[in-house]
């Protein structure tokens, strides 16, 4: 088959398959290890600080593929460097559910930080590239199938920890997420890559990223800042049921949690659902100033409350209130400078990784030292911080003057 027989309608409708393929396979990764947290902490024996090393090891990953996205990634070819990610970010599953040791597990958490973070970006900013003007649409619908891969997270884990182990789940994943990146490449290679990919790696854009343009801009930097508050929700897809677990073990069980997390993965797909139906109509930086206020005080109660029944129905509230706010970040950064989406959307991702190492030290030392409940009342604060920011700072790009021009 020739690339050029094959036509463009053909050609994007396989892009933007596999991106939504790879998404999903990225967020299933997440929502089972929060499930397995517990779990894990068990087997190796660990403190809950030297266990919020996990987090901490991704989340430097993270930085470091931010820091690569930010400076590299506009000037590549992201059709083939999304199936190098996959596939590397599928064998790092595989070897986290192998590692013998802490230590192993610790450094196969830093490639997973990065082939994961780097994946991440480079799904949202990839459809952001195919679809231009309709980027909000197409990114909240990636969006909303990260949610439907976070859903299906902690259940498949529960049931792969009741057959063959923690470990059981990590191996399945790794090796389907690895044979797709395969898959991918092929076809690409066999068909070609769709026009806007091709046009985005081409000229201009590809030489030259006009970084002190990108670094002047105020609103760029108050999104970056929010970011790093609201790095506390993607905290609690992993944390959660570990918290639960110290709250009390014989009431929230393995099941339990797992369910607890399916329940706030659920809200999450309904808010990205909404978001993806209502882009046109509703602005993305009017939802993520009122979510961030609406879901600080929810999560306030919950911690206050603390009852089994309160928790399952608040957490499911609680995703459909602020399940969309990640993929808002990711749509106001692109919105800022279409034409280098990779490099604004690493730059307000490098915060949100620092919050995330931030909040996973700060948070373990205060749980270790028996305040975990206090500790997590930071995350209400810094959510009520984005609101403030969104509210008094942010300019939504409807309320600006022209932009610049391009340098």
């Amino acid at each position: 088959m020739k690339a050029n027989s094959v036509s463009q309608k053909k050609k994007l409708a396989i892009a933007t398959v596999f991106t939504f393929v790879f998404m999903a396979g990225y967020a299933l990764s997440a929502g089972m290890l929060g499930t397995l947290m517990p779990r894990i902490i068990e087997y190796y024996g660990l403190t809950l600080s030297a266990a919020s090393s996990i987090n901490i090891a991704k989340e430097v990953g993270n930085t470091t593929s931010m820091i690569f996205a930010l400076l590299v990634v506009d000037r590549l070819d992201k059709n083939r460097l999304l199936a190098v990610m996959g596939l590397c970010f599928g064998g790092a599953l595989l070897l986290f559910g192998a590692a013998p040791a802490f230590a192993l597990l610790l450094a196969v958490q830093l490639v997973i930080g990065f082939s994961g973070g780097l994946l991440d970006n480079l799904c949202a900013t990839y459809v952001s590239d195919l679809y231009g003007e309709r980027r909000a649409r197409f990114v909240s619908i990636l969006h909303t199938l990260f949610a439907v891969g976070n859903m299906a997270g902690p259940k498949f884990a529960a049931w792969c920890y009741s057959v063959g182990g923690w470990t059981l789940s990590f191996l399945t994943s790794g090796v389907a997420l690895a044979a797709a990146a395969v898959l991918f490449f092929a076809l690409t290679r066999l068909v070609g890559p769709p026009a806007a990919a091709v046009e985005k790696t081409s000229g201009k854009t590809r030489q030259n990223i006009p970084y002190g343009k990108i670094l002047r801009g105020k609103n760029l930097w108050y999104l970056s800042i929010a970011s790093m508050f609201f790095s506390g929700l993607t905290y609690l897809t992993v944390w959660l049921p570990t918290y639960l677990d110290w709250r009390d073990a014989s009431v929230y069980t393995t099941d339990f949690c797992a369910t607890v997390m399916t329940a706030y993965s659920l809200g999450m797909l309904i808010s990205r659902t909404g978001l993806a139906a209502l882009s046109e109509k509703i602005s993305t930086a009017v939802y993520v100033k009122w979510s961030s206020l609406l879901a600080a005080l929810l999560f306030a109660v919950l911690l206050v409350v603390q009852q089994p029944l309160v928790w399952m129905g608040g957490i499911f509230l609680f995703g459909v209130i602020s399940g969309a706010n990640y993929t808002a970040r990711f749509v106001l950064s692109c919105q800022e400078y279409p034409e280098y989406s990779s490099t604004a959307s690493a730059f307000t991702g490098a915060f949100a990784a620092l919050g995330n190492i931030l909040y996973s030290a700060g948070i373990g030392a205060l749980a270790d030292a028996g305040y975990y409940t206090q500790a997590l009342f930071m995350i209400v604060g810094a959510l009520g911080l984005g609101f403030v920011i969104f509210t008094f700072l942010y300019r939504p790009p409807e309320r600006r003057g022209p932009a610049p021009e391009k340098a």
